[in-house]
């Protein structure tokens, strides 16, 4: 949900099949309709959310928010999987990915963890999972996450897809990426599924239980060949439940869910191989915003709930306003300069060096951090 939309027009959004290896310096393009989809995305996960402040919406409502997240996983893993395609054979191919994805992410989710470490000091400790990107699984293992930071799980899963995919765009041939990404799928879907052992942890939390989302979104960025691998590997793992579990029992098969899933992964494809389904103003604003309205409104809806309360609409429309002019102002106001901070990472080796220095300087503090509090905790 951190990936930038312009991104080089390479074969694969013509439907031709497979990316090419063309510069991505050349040929800029923005892809019409995803900023649309990324805008529906936050604002479904947002409304959901908000049902605790509206008084007629069930609070049952607030679980359809997840498929919002999918949609962002699946427009990541398609954004992703095509920049490092493209970008195979520059000189510091993994080093420049890495630090465009650090200036995305971190400087805004560790704002908002120092938000939180100040609101909630009592929490401020789980925020080592946060930055070891472990944070989906130790909430997974029933580890209460920092204050308000919740949502982060899926920053998590999409940080150690950051981690993993690249790697296997670089060692693995480009042929042979849409096979690895289908068999994700397949992986993914078998976790959710329960056709695999997922042990005591809640699984929609954990990374591969969400996996399938991200690899689907991969398979998109290989157009109709990724297309065909996408439908392969639905119709196996269709087969594998029904062996599994019997036609005889076709009526307990997650029909919505999972044909949610699949539709969304559809329209996506649909965008970027042949068009836009629709065109709006507002929800491409909002999907340019998406990264800072997914971290801020979790914040806004706690704060409207404490000091006023539900009600019948205002308080969820206070919520949402809220929650926007922030956003607008976190993005012009802090997360444009620090992305504009890239350049010059890019271009120093020292400067990248003393980054990923920081970087694993921090993981081995937060290692370090949560051995010493698991360590104390089995003592008592």
């Amino acid at each position: 949900m951190q990936s930038n939309l312009t991104q080089p027009l390479p074969a694969l959004a013509r439907g031709q099949g497979g990316p090419t290896t063309q510069d991505a310096s050349q040929s800029q393009v923005r892809i019409g309709g995803l900023d649309e989809l990324r805008g529906l995305s936050i604002l479904w996960v947002m409304i959901c959310h908000g049902t605790v402040l509206w008084q007629w919406m069930p609070s049952t409502f607030s679980g359809y928010g997840f498929h919002g997240v999918v949609l962002f996983f699946i427009i990541s893993g398609y954004l992703i999987t095509r920049i490092l395609v493209n970008g195979r054979g520059q000189d510091n191919y993994l080093s420049h990915f890495y630090v465009n994805r650090f200036f995305r992410i971190w400087p805004l989710m560790l704002v908002a963890l120092g938000v939180s470490a100040i609101c909630w000091p009592a929490f401020a400790k789980a925020g080592f999972y946060n930055l070891l990107m472990v944070n989906n699984y130790s909430y997974a293992v029933g580890i209460e996450p920092m204050m308000r930071t919740d949502v982060m799980w899926s920053l998590a899963i999409e940080e150690q897809f950051y981690m993993f995919w690249p790697l296997v765009a670089l060692l693995c041939a480009p042929r042979f990426l849409p096979l690895v990404a289908a068999a994700i799928v397949m992986a993914g879907l078998g976790f959710d599924a329960g056709l695999l052992p997922t042990g005591r942890m809640i699984i929609f939390k954990a990374t591969h239980g969400n996996m399938q989302y991200i690899a689907m979104g991969a398979l998109v960025a290989f157009g109709t060949t990724g297309l065909r691998y996408l439908l392969s590997a639905w119709a196996l793992f269709f087969a594998w439940w029904c062996l599994k579990h019997g036609v005889s029992h076709l009526v307990d098969f997650r029909w919505i869910w999972w044909g949610v899933t699949f539709v969304l992964a559809l329209v996506v494809h649909y965008t970027v191989n042949k068009g836009p389904l629709f065109r709006m103003a507002f929800l491409a604003e909002t999907g340019k915003l998406c990264y800072g309205l997914y971290i801020i409104h979790f914040f806004i809806s706690w704060m409207v709930l404490e000091f006023i309360g539900r009600g019948d609409w205002w308080q969820g429309l206070l919520y949402l306003s809220v929650s926007g002019v922030l956003a607008v102002l976190s993005f012009h106001g802090f997360e444009k300069p620090m992305l504009n901070m890239r350049r010059h990472f890019v271009a120093s080796d020292r400067l990248r060096a003393a980054l990923f220095g920081a970087v694993g300087l921090t993981a081995l503090v937060s290692v370090v951090n949560i051995v010493i509090t698991v360590g104390r905790t089995q003592g008592h």
